[in-house]
C-alpha cells in the first residue's frame, strides 16, 4: 500500500501558521513501536513522533514551532495513531503538513514510496527534478514531522546503506520489517 492513499493532506507554510495564532493539542499513545507524541491542530494529525522520553519528544517538537500553543489533552489523536499503525486500515488519517514549498514536494515524494520498500536521497532528487540536491532533500526528509505516515523511514544513502533516522536506526529497520510482515506492499 502507498501512503498517499491512507491520508488526507493540508499544507500550511511555516509563515501562514505563525500568522495564524493556531495551537496543537497533544497526546501520547503506545504504538508496535514504542510511545510516540500526536500533535492535533485543526482536526488533524500534524506531528507525530516517537517519545522514549515524553519531555525530550515535547520539546523536539516545541523547537519547530516555537511561536505555537501546545496544550496537552488526554486521548488527542488516538484515532489517527491507531489508524496509522493499522496498515489494513483503509480509512484516511487527515494530515496538516507545515513547512516550505521544497517540504512539501519531498513529503509528497515520500509518501509515494511503496512500504517496506525504500530509495535513497539521490534518487528521491532525481524524482523531484533536482539531482544536484540531495543534500537539500535530505534537509527536508529530517523536517518531517509526521513520522511513520510521512514515510522518511523509507530513505537510505547512495549505497542502500541505513542512514540517519531522528528515532534511530533500530526503529527505522524495525519499522522496514514491519510493513514487509504485514503483507500491504
Amino acid at each position: 500500500m502507498i501512503m498517499i492513499e491512507r491520508v488526507t493532506l493540508r499544507f500550511l507554510s511555516r509563515e501562514a501558521f505563525a500568522a495564524s495564532g493556531l495551537s496543537f493539542t497533544y497526546a501520547f499513545h503506545d504504538t508496535p513501536f514504542g510511545e510516540v507524541i500526536a500533535l492535533i491542530c485543526d482536526g488533524a494529525l500534524a506531528g507525530l513522533g516517537f517519545s522514549p522520553d515524553r519531555k525530550a519528544a515535547l520539546a523536539d517538537l516545541q523547537r519547530r514551532w516555537p511561536k505555537a500553543r501546545f496544550v496537552e489533552e488526554a486521548g488527542a489523536g488516538t484515532d489517527f495513531v491507531a489508524r496509522i499503525f493499522d496498515a489494513r486500515n483503509d480509512e484516511p488519517v487527515p494530515l496538516l503538513l507545515i513547512g516550505g514549498e521544497l517540504d512539501r514536494a519531498v513529503w509528497e515524494a515520500l509518501m509515494s514510496i511503496p512500504a517496506g520498500s525504500f530509495t535513497s536521497y539521490g534518487a528521491l532528487a532525481e524524482k523531484l527534478g533536482r539531482p544536484k540536491a540531495a543534500r537539500a532533500i535530505g534537509g527536508a526528509v529530517g523536517r518531517n514531522p509526521v513520522c511513520v505516515a510521512v514515510p522518511c523511514h523509507r530513505v537510505r544513502g547512495k549505497d542502500g546503506a541505513p542512514t540517519g533516522y531522528h528515532w534511530g536506526l533500530e526503529t527505522k529497520q524495525a519499522l522496514l520489517d514491519w510493513e514487509n510482515k504485514q503483507n500491504i506492499l
